[in-house]
């Protein structure tokens, strides 16, 4: 019987303004030939009470945190607080670009030195091991 692909749980970390570029990462994740299954533990729709203990509690129960980073990401206090807390909570954490023009970098990003990289799974995927 063949080995099944490891399987990476993933917190995604967005700013929601980006959610189509979010959804075809997603939908790229989902079909990519990178060797693993991703497990998407993201916030799926707007929170507007308690969004801080749900993003904690999906935090917890993934491997890694990945950035997506667009061109207005550094201006969003949601994520950089789950970046924060992923840091905190001993999480590895990836930032991808989504977005070319994405020039700024969440600030919490810059604290912990992660830098973003492109949009490349098989990259992406190394970064997570």
């Amino acid at each position: 019987m063949p080995d099944s692909p490891p399987i990476l749980r993933v917190f995604l970390s967005f700013s929601m303004e980006h959610m189509p570029l979010v959804q075809l990462f997603r939908d790229h994740a989902r079909d990519s030939r990178s060797g693993v299954i991703f497990r998407d533990y993201s916030i799926k729709e707007p929170v507007e009470s308690a969004w801080k203990s749900s993003a904690e509690r999906l935090i917890r129960e993934s491997s890694a945190t990945i950035c997506l980073v667009g061109e207005n990401t550094w201006r969003s206090d949601p994520v950089n607080w789950e970046v924060r807390k992923s840091a905190a909570l001993g999480k590895r954490v990836v930032a991808v670009y989504l977005q070319s023009s994405a020039v700024k970098t969440p600030s919490a990003l810059v604290e912990i030195g992660v830098t973003p990289i492109p949009w490349d799974f098989r990259t992406i995927v190394d970064c997570l091991r």
